[in-house]
């Protein structure tokens, strides 16, 4: 008997558990962290949403945690945490990173984890950097308009140069760091600041902007005269001088226009090379740029040689397809 009893419990137990992990949930951050970076000794908040795949409450609590996954080595790592630590969703929890004046500068990746019914985990990353000297790279387009182009031709996009914190009046120009494939010929680049030339001046508050220009190496078609067109309303000229004496002239005026429009026509076809199109090339080696997709790696460095705080985590890049 006791044993039957031992047996019903032990089933009952199985179909409570089952019930309880049965549920289906999600776990989110919809709105992210309420800032991206922070300075050593900072911290960050965000709210976690749970809700349910199915309609209703869910039945059971769900477990939230979160962690640090990777970063630089550092001997006071952020610290990531959760409240409250287990919800009933639809619900939600607050998570708060803390830094302290120890942790190591650099990106810092943290995984947010929800159990119950299944586990749901999600990622997020928070940038730790001294704010009040620092700015950030974009580009948008990502990818270079026209696009894709043909050998020889070129294509622009927008780069904007962000400050963070108080970095204001500083003169930043911008460079390509790397461009991907490596091949000859390759395409470059240029920037041209949205104000003024040169380096861009950055003011705290509102991102500066340049002109980034792609430049493909191949055929350039050019069409144009090669001698002074004065020379050439004068050659034409003849033909119709020769035809008003011919008219006048008989016989000998007819001798004389054949003669004319020999020479016309010997002189025309000795012209056509001065007038018509042809093809150069923009390549210093006359090479074209081979067909690919290229990828360029922006950076940049103001008067003191600060480069943008994504220069190695995050990038700004740019591409471009060559055919």
């Amino acid at each position: 008997m006791r044993a039957a009893v031992a047996m019903l419990v032990t089933l009952l137990g199985a179909v409570s558990v089952s019930r309880a992990y049965g549920q289906t949930f999600s776990i989110s951050i919809p709105n992210g962290l309420d800032r991206p970076a922070v300075d050593p000794g900072g911290s960050a908040i965000g709210t976690i949403v749970i809700s349910s795949s199915s309609t209703g409450t869910l039945t059971n609590p769900i477990g939230l945690a979160c962690s640090l996954s990777s970063g630089p080595a550092t001997t006071n790592p952020p610290v990531c945490t959760v409240s409250p630590v287990s919800e009933t969703g639809p619900g939600s929890a607050s998570l708060t990173i803390t830094t302290s004046n120890g942790t190591g500068v650099g990106l810092y990746s943290f995984t947010v984890t929800g159990t119950g019914g299944g586990t749901q985990t999600l990622s997020l990353n928070l940038t730790v950097q001294p704010l009040s000297q620092d700015y950030t790279l974009s580009a948008t387009p990502t990818t270079a308009v026209p696009n894709p182009v043909a050998p020889g031709a070129v294509a622009t996009t927008t780069v904007s140069i962000a400050p963070i914190g108080s970095y204001s009046g500083h003169q930043v120009t911008l460079a390509c760091l790397s461009v991907t494939p490596v091949v000859t010929a390759a395409p470059t680049c240029s920037f041209q600041p949205t104000s003024g030339s040169g380096a861009v001046r950055v003011t705290s508050g509102t991102p500066a902007t340049a002109t980034l220009t792609i430049t493909t190496f191949g055929p350039v078609p050019v069409t144009g005269l090669r001698t002074r067109r004065i020379f050439y309303a004068l050659w034409l000229l003849i033909p119709g001088v020769a035809l008003a004496g011919a008219t006048k002239s008989g016989k000998r005026g007819k001798k004389l226009t054949a003669i004319f429009f020999l020479v016309s026509l010997g002189g025309g076809v000795l012209l056509m090379p001065g007038c018509g199109s042809s093809t150069a090339t923009n390549s210093p080696n006359g090479m074209s740029t081979p067909k690919n997709t290229y990828v360029f790696t922006l950076t940049g460095a103001d008067e003191n040689g600060a480069a943008p705080s994504n220069t190695t985590a995050d990038a700004a890049t740019v591409s471009i397809t060559v055919n």
